[in-house]
């Protein structure tokens, strides 16, 4: 039997609730970088999800705003998700890709939330609080491409042709861009040197070994999209990522979620060659002929 035919247009309120969704995301984690930056991360004490004990506290400084304000885009953005995933899984519930990508970015935000409210409970170690960046990012990249979906009419896992990287490849890339942020959220929570950041500088060289066999194999295609490869070849002279001021660790925030997305497309749009296999969609009513 063929398969189903594709899905028309989504709804404008699907479309706004994963636009509202995306923003949501960018806001929560572009401000954690504030709240870090300006040391307001206790701005509520030791309380959640009240602050000080109270709905809405009084805003005596800078801290208590800023983390406030956290919270509040916290749960906007988690109102909005819920609505988006809710009708987006209604929409998409043939499409075995989706449903598994919205329960790991669901598993993401969990552990990304477990880890913030004992931060503010109690003294966390800086090891454990620096997983907040890859999770934070890697939330951010799977729903981007889930919103993403929304707005085209290929199902998730057919982005199209692209020059063929092993699995291998990709699994290292992989493991070097969870190093790469882990180690470099280390540094900026607990300023360690030597052996840490050397192995950050290592992870930054793979990255970059990464995008220029991204280049080579998709010139070779003919399918050469060269601005998705840009981040990974700064990688390795990226290797602090707490600047001197809020603009310029947004700046460095910008600069690691363009790195993070285009992984993430990459891994959907290029896990191809000997020995992969690609995860794709597969609709109701899909059957191999007799």
């Amino acid at each position: 039997m063929g398969n189903a035919k594709p899905l028309g247009a989504p709804s404008l309120g699907l479309r706004l609730a994963g636009f509202v969704s995306m923003a949501g995301i960018v806001g929560v984690n572009a401000m954690g970088v504030v709240d870090h930056d300006t040391k307001s991360g206790m701005g509520c004490g030791a309380h959640w999800p009240l602050c000080h004990g109270a709905l809405i506290p009084a805003f005596s400084n800078e801290a208590v705003i800023i983390e406030y304000v956290h919270r509040l885009l916290t749960l906007g953005f988690t109102i909005a998700l819920v609505v988006f995933l809710f009708d987006a899984l209604r929409r998409y519930r043939t499409e075995r890709l989706w449903k598994y990508l919205s329960r790991l970015l669901t598993g993401l935000l969990v552990v990304e939330t477990i880890i913030c409210t004992a931060g503010v409970l109690w003294a966390v170690p800086n090891a454990i609080m620096a997983w907040l960046m890859p999770v934070g990012l890697a939330a951010q990249a799977l729903l981007w491409l889930m919103v993403r979906r929304n707005v085209r009419t290929r199902p998730l896992g057919k982005e199209g042709e692209a020059g063929r990287l092993h699995a291998s490849t990709i699994s290292l890339a992989a493991l070097a861009l969870f190093g790469y942020l882990y180690l470099g959220a280390w540094i900026s929570y607990a300023g360690p040197a030597g052996l840490t950041r050397g192995l950050m500088v290592v992870a930054g060289i793979l990255l970059a070994l990464f995008g220029l066999a991204w280049i080579v194999r998709d010139r070779q295609a003919g399918v050469a999209i060269p601005y998705m490869a840009w981040p990974f070849l700064a990688a390795p002279f990226v290797v602090r990522f707490s600047r001197t001021t809020i603009m310029g660790d947004l700046a460095v925030y910008v600069w690691l979620s363009w790195l993070t997305g285009m992984f993430a497309l990459r891994v959907m749009a290029g896990l191809r060659g000997p020995g992969t296999r690609v995860v794709e969609s597969q609709s109701v009513g899909d059957a191999s002929s007799a």
